[in-house]
């Protein structure tokens, strides 16, 4: 795979620089870990965070769906 390919090819494809395919890849990433973090506060205290990790899941896998909806229209 060449760099190019991975730096600007596949950014361009969802419609994005690489700065800002690498901002939005960022900010998803932290919601996971953030979604994996209160999974496993919820599994030592189950009354606690009893929804969060699946809202924040659902969340990013809607934001992910919907640009890959904005990215067949380019």
């Amino acid at each position: 795979m060449g760099l190019k390919k991975m730096f600007i090819d596949h950014p361009a494809s969802v419609g994005e620089t690489y700065f800002q395919h690498a901002g939005r890849a960022i900010i998803m990433g932290f919601r996971m870990l953030g979604a994996g973090l209160v999974a496993f506060i919820h599994a030592i205290i189950p009354g606690f965070f009893t929804t969060k990790a699946g809202d924040i899941a659902i969340e990013v896998a809607e934001g992910i769906s919907e640009l890959r909806d904005t990215s067949s229209d380019l």
